[in-house]
């Protein structure tokens, strides 16, 4: 008996990823929808990024965006053109997100004493110095915003502390983002990436080749995409796929990064990070993890916080979004003489 979908059909070649890693709709020839956020953007040919594959459809049916899909059609849930999605095209202030960085009044002349007096205070491992317009900011490890004010009441004033001299004028400033239920968490979405940027993590090797990344991931088709995405950035790639297995990997080996699920057969990706926490040894080695899309704000904030990992990737992601994330996450890590 044939199945009957209650999604509406697209053909295929309409859904695809942004050069960004976004998963698109295409509905005419300016007009393309996030599947995402459901929020529309203008679309252009030179920002077509890649065709979609099964994996990453696979990943939206489990989200519940994608109903099913074939060589020729996707079925879509929730069509805007149904009013089913929560967004319309306009900018709603409930639907945005405020977070905060330090703003130091320095120019961008003295960022080298700035980075300088990060290191001697041994605070270059937990605030990041950028610079935003033409002054110094500071935000958290690896250019993440702080994601409440207290934390960055906590950043002002642990500087004044180390040292007055140089952050006696150091302000509170905040950004503000659109609010995502599906929002990938990671440190590289806060400030501008330009378009050139984003080109070169899909193309560059030149941070990523030869590099060794240790893959822990539970699913089969998962892996096999991990291994071929990491293959193409000329990586190293060592996979477990398990708590157990990973730990032994890590034993064996030095791992330059650390690619993770949330949930593993034999136990939670925490206990994994705990375990390396109490090594030592990998303290400073960047991780990434990767949790299902029903992760909550509690998970994301303890693996940020407490877990001390560098990005925080919730499904569904596309393999464009993780190589831009690895990319921009590895050259943040690479040493000054690299």
């Amino acid at each position: 008996m044939t199945k009957v979908l209650s999604g509406s059909p697209v053909a295929r070649r309409s859904v695809f990823i942004l050069a960004d890693g976004s998963f698109v709709v295409q509905w005419d020839e300016h007009r393309v929808q996030d599947l995402l956020s459901a929020r529309y953007r203008t679309y252009d040919d030179k920002d077509f990024g890649h065709f979609i594959t099964d994996y990453e459809l696979n990943q939206l049916k489990a989200a519940g965006l994608v109903e099913q899909y074939d060589r020729q059609y996707v079925w879509l849930f929730a069509l805007p053109e149904k009013g089913r999605y929560p967004y319309d095209r306009e900018y709603h202030s409930h639907g945005r997100v405020r977070s905060f960085y330090l703003n130091t009044t320095l120019p961008e002349s003295r960022m080298a004493e700035v980075e300088a007096a990060l290191q001697s205070n041994h605070l270059d491992g937990d605030f990041l110095a950028r610079v935003r317009g033409s002054l110094i900011a500071i935000l958290a490890r690896n250019g993440a915003p702080f994601r409440q004010l207290k934390d960055a009441e906590r950043a002002q004033k642990l500087l004044f502390t180390k040292a007055a001299g140089l952050f006696q004028n150091t302000a509170i400033a905040f950004v503000e983002s659109s609010e995502n239920p599906y929002s990938h968490v990671t440190e590289h979405t806060w400030g501008d990436i330009d378009l050139d940027t984003i080109v070169r993590s899909q193309t560059d090797t030149s941070v990523t080749a030869g590099r060794t990344v240790l893959v822990v991931i539970g699913e089969v088709e998962e892996q096999a995409a991990m291994q071929g995405l990491f293959d193409s950035m000329q990586m190293d790639v060592l996979i477990a796929g398990t708590v157990a297995d990973g730990l032994q990997l890590l034993e064996d080996h030095y791992p330059d990064l650390l690619v993770m699920d949330l949930k593993l057969p034999d136990k939670y990706g925490w206990e994994m990070l705990a375990k390396i926490k109490e090594i030592g040894t990998f303290e400073h080695m960047p991780k990434i993890m990767i949790a299902d899309h029903q992760s909550t704000p509690d998970d994301q904030a303890f693996a940020l916080t407490v877990g001390k990992v560098d990005v925080y990737l919730v499904k569904p992601i596309s393999m464009a979004q993780l190589r831009q994330n690895v990319w921009l996450t590895l050259q943040s890590h690479q040493n000054p003489a690299e």
